[in-house]
């Protein structure tokens, strides 16, 4: 049985992307919304959006800028970096208390699938021309870098 079925949902006509085919991403529907699920090598870390701008800037920077995207929450508004999950999550403990390893079965709404995510805004979109995530190692380089600053 497929997710669609078992949750009694019914999947949207059609997407802006075809993120499973196109990127080969761990997506799946739930109750209308089409949500990307951390795990088997992709991660994702989430920052506060007041320090995003700048981790973005170190990661271009760096040369290795990746899909990122902003998620309203409770507690305010976060961008979260797709990333390779190429390290363990132990190098989290020496991240600011604001930043956030996302751990592995964490799903995120995907931007513009018409439900619950609508209001989930791709900052860096995703590239099919460059299908490359950036690594975890890197990322967390560049937030540490752009805690330096403040």
């Amino acid at each position: 049985m497929s997710v669609d079925h078992d949750l009694g949902t019914k999947r949207p006509a059609s997407t802006p992307v075809d993120y499973r085919r196109t990127f080969g991403w761990p997506v799946h529907w739930q109750n209308g919304t089409l949500n990307f699920v951390i795990g088997a090598g992709i991660g994702a870390v989430a920052v506060p959006r007041a320090r995003a701008e700048q981790v973005l800037e170190n990661l271009a920077r760096q040369g290795c800028r990746g899909p990122a995207l902003s998620v309203p929450t409770k507690h305010g508004s976060v961008v979260i970096f797709l990333v390779e999950a190429d390290i363990l999550g132990s190098d989290a403990e020496f991240l600011p208390r604001d930043v956030r390893v996302l751990t592995a079965g964490t799903s995120i709404p995907m931007p513009g699938t018409h439900g619950p995510a609508d209001l989930a805004r791709w900052i860096v979109p995703p590239d099919p021309q460059q299908r490359w995530l950036p690594s975890l190692t890197a990322v967390l380089a560049a937030i540490r870098s752009a805690g330096r600053y403040r």
